[in-house]
């Protein structure tokens, strides 16, 4: 499959039927493609591309083909002298120039950031015992109905009965509505209120206030008061904010919910020892129960 997804791929790269194509080319390896169709179809190896994705950016990659050769860092699409000078380099035991290291030995990009508390070393808000059995990572859309409904629901009961007891760790990602200006900016305006040590307390307003910001002309103003509520450093706010500081990083949250084919959000990925899968919300608390008891 690796290979005919690189000899095709002009082929199911520019159409939309691109599951079709999938399992034709299933079909035409052999394999069970009912199986193969419903692996597909249910996301089954979404999380594990996801923690692929993370590892990678933790170890620095920022775009593909990227390669490691035991200690040695071949980025881009180099010829093949460059794959074996490096190749010989480690047989010989050589070592790579120091560089900074993004993380420290045996850390993952979802653990608690020590030099940046209330933060991974992926950058996303976490809160809950570093040691806690179980990660929850939720995609949110502060504009979302749907997500307002868990904040005041199920949310409530997730923090007092695992979150806060030290069961689970919760870490944020966004996924606002695609062409929602005013979701996005939202996203925006908690991790620039992170930067003030303020992310969650903006995460509770934005969810209780959704009404009052989701209706405004001026949205971006709406997220100044909030700010300006919170005791934050309105300059250091506004700027991060008009200035699409925090862009960067809410457009990455995206594209890994959109490279995993989540829907709409809320979204939640369970981690657990080495698993890893998607949960619904209906189903989110009855898993950490099972998980929990092994």
């Amino acid at each position: 499959m690796h290979e005919i997804l690189f000899e095709r791929a002009q082929e199911w790269g520019s159409t939309e039927a691109q599951l079709e194509l999938f399992e034709q080319y299933a079909d035409e390896l052999g394999l069970d493609t009912a199986a193969f169709a419903a692996c597909l179809a249910a996301g089954e190896t979404g999380p594990q591309v996801l923690a692929d994705t993370e590892l990678g950016r933790s170890m620095g990659v920022r775009g593909t083909p990227a390669f490691f050769i035991n200690d040695w860092f071949v980025s881009g699409a180099q010829n093949f002298q460059v794959f074996q000078d490096t190749i010989e380099r480690a047989l010989r035991g050589e070592q790579p120039p120091p560089t900074p290291t993004p993380l420290p030995e045996g850390a993952s990009a979802f653990d608690p950031n020590p030099e940046r508390p209330g933060y991974t070393y992926s950058g996303d808000a976490t809160r809950g015992s570093p040691d806690a059995e179980l990660l929850l990572l939720q995609f949110v859309d502060f504009s979302s109905g749907g997500n307002r409904e868990f904040f005041v629901g199920t949310g409530v009961q997730l923090e007092k009965e695992y979150v806060e007891p030290g069961k689970v760790r919760l870490l944020v990602k966004h996924f606002p509505a695609d062409g929602e200006a005013a979701a996005a900016k939202a996203a925006e305006a908690a991790e620039c209120a992170g930067n003030q040590n303020a992310f969650w307390a903006m995460y509770d307003l934005l969810f209780e206030r959704q009404d009052e910001w989701s209706a405004s002309v001026d949205f971006a103003a709406a997220f100044a008061e909030y700010a300006a509520e919170l005791g934050l450093d309105a300059d250091a706010f506004s700027a991060c904010l008009d200035e699409g500081q925090a862009a960067d990083k809410v457009a990455q949250d995206v594209a890994i919910a959109v490279r995993n084919q989540l829907g709409a959000a809320p979204q939640f990925v369970v981690f657990f020892q080495d698993q890893a899968g998607i949960v619904d919300l209906e189903n989110l608390l009855a898993v950490f129960e099972q998980l929990l008891q092994q």
